[in-house]
């Protein structure tokens, strides 16, 4: 870092360029820093709508990613973006489940999401999604038989040392570790217990440096060293007071060197401790209040000094950055950042600039000019693009209702089913009922109806049925044609004529 005694005409001139192109609610000024810390500046990127969890920067320094409470991820382009700050793209991986960790790869052409549902996501560096990972059977209870988490996952981490695998922490106990040519099926696990033996859940976990050993802090306060290269079934070291049962660890960290580790607990803690001997915690900073499930604690690039954001009640204070010396563990200065809690926070090495995520929606950016690099330093002395006398007509639609054809604008999806609707071929619609007076059902007649009218006439009504049938019946006993086989053996009918015979007498003599 360079020495912060003497500004140069340069770095005054630089000043002065910063403070005509900022916009006056996003410079603050900070007092200097004995320490050199990148402080005496801060701007404010805002574009989210609720509290920022996370926050990703690729390892050139150039693109910035935040996840927020709001379900989305927003990208920032440092050298792209003018003195407004905008974010240039905006994605929800998962809608319905806040962000809960993101990351980069090494190479920086993917980065990592975990979304707070069961299946993490990796994206390419333009935002679209690669791959997305298996999700388990809720319905196994051994954990091991399933092809991927069953409860939200609470944190995922690139491996620091072999860029195809990662590995992500879940409520359902496990920890997974994913091999990205394989999206389907985990390639290990491990299952996490309490001292009691039942399951506890994962609240974060991290890699060490050399990516031999796995970090895992659990519910029941407990953090667990796991060795990648063994068969998983045991936890070599297991700190099982490492904070309060029944609170949320929010933050696992190392050092540059991966001799040291830092945890942030749900007790208003940061603790350090030596990784080669976890017996005892090398010092314990008290009175740090902690609200937030991702509320982080991180090293400075060079790992002398250890910084941790503080939450606050809403309308009861500010929250503030706390930084302390890694070797003599004394505080070494406290900055305010905002009216909400910090959060989330990334201290890059190459730009040595200072990220935060805080619960008022806005991730404060604090840099120094005499010590900072590039990033943000690119983004608030380029001043707005001016706009050209034809910009505002490119964008604007023209309405010219007696337009060709060719220059017509096409229709909206809602007229055009509107129209569909109304055509009977295109709809299949049926025939519709006729309704009001007519014969069978219908108005009027055919031409087959009025032929059949005119040529066939109906005469039934004034014909005799009986008569109808009786003028066979001579025809039908000369020439029986259907009931010839009944000849031999019908019965002869006999009928009894003598009563009819004596009434007739009786009626003649009466006459």
């Amino acid at each position: 870092m360079k020495d912060n005694r003497s500004k140069t005409a340069l770095e005054i001139e630089e000043d002065e360029e910063l403070a005509k192109f900022m916009a006056p609610q996003q410079l603050q000024h900070h007092q200097s820093s004995k320490h050199n810390l990148p402080i005496s500046h801060q701007v404010e990127l805002r574009g989210h709508s609720k509290a920022i969890g996370c926050l990703a920067l690729d390892p050139s320094g150039s693109r910035l990613l935040t996840g927020g409470f709001d379900y989305e991820v927003k990208f920032w382009d440092f050298a792209g973006m003018d003195v407004n700050l905008r974010s240039f793209r905006t994605i929800t991986p998962c809608d319905g489940h806040q962000i809960r960790s993101l990351e980069y790869s090494m190479t920086g052409e993917t980065f990592l999401v975990a979304p707070g549902s069961s299946q993490a996501k990796i994206y390419n560096r333009d935002g679209f999604e690669v791959c997305e990972f298996a999700k388990g059977d809720p319905y196994l209870s051994d954990m091991i038989h399933t092809k991927g988490h069953v409860g939200s996952i609470s944190k995922a981490v690139w491996n620091p040392q072999e860029k195809d695998y990662l590995a992500t922490g879940s409520a359902d106990s496990t920890v997974r570790i994913w091999n990205v040519t394989d999206a389907t099926k985990q390639k290990s696990i491990i299952k996490l217990r309490n001292s009691r033996g039942t399951k506890t859940s994962v609240t974060t976990c991290c890699y060490s440096p050399n990516g031999r050993s796995i970090v895992v802090a659990c519910q029941d306060g407990s953090v667990q060293v796991w060795n990648t290269q063994s068969a998983l079934n045991r936890a070599d070291q297991v700190i099982r007071e490492a904070h309060p049962q029944n609170t949320h660890t929010s933050s696992l960290s190392f050092s540059e060197d991966g001799t040291t580790l830092l945890s942030r607990g749900g007790d208003d803690t940061l603790k350090m401790w030596d990784f080669r001997n976890l017996k005892k915690a090398l010092h314990v900073w008290g009175d740090l209040p902690n609200f937030y499930e991702q509320t982080e604690a991180i090293f400075s690039p060079d790992s002398s000094i250890v910084v941790t954001g503080t939450s606050v009640k809403k309308n009861e204070g500010q929250g503030s950055l706390h930084f302390f010396n890694s070797k003599t563990f004394e505080h070494v200065q406290t900055t305010e950042i905002s009216n909400g809690s910090v959060i989330s926070l990334l201290w890059h090495k190459k730009l040595n600039q200072i990220l935060v995520g805080s619960s008022d929606n806005d991730v404060h950016v604090l840099y120094d000019p005499s010590v900072s690099h590039q990033g943000v330093l690119l983004s608030v002395v380029r001043a707005p693009k001016k706009k050209e006398l034809n910009d505002d007509y490119l964008e604007r639609p023209i309405h010219n209702p007696h337009a060709l054809p060719l220059f017509k604008a096409p229709p909206s999806a809602k007229r055009r089913r509107e129209k569909d609707r109304k055509d009977p071929i295109k709809s299949h619609r049926p025939d519709l009922p006729v309704q009001g007076p007519g014969y069978s059902g219908r108005l009027g007649s055919s031409l087959t109806q009025h032929i059949m009218k005119n040529i066939v006439k109906k005469n039934d009504r004034n014909e005799d049925p009986r008569e109808a049938i009786l003028k066979y019946a001579q025809e039908a006993s000369e020439n029986p044609y259907w009931f010839k086989v009944y000849q031999n053996t019908q019965p002869q009918p006999v009928f009894d004529y003598t009563e009819e015979e004596e009434e007739e007498e009786e009626e003649e003599k009466k006459s």
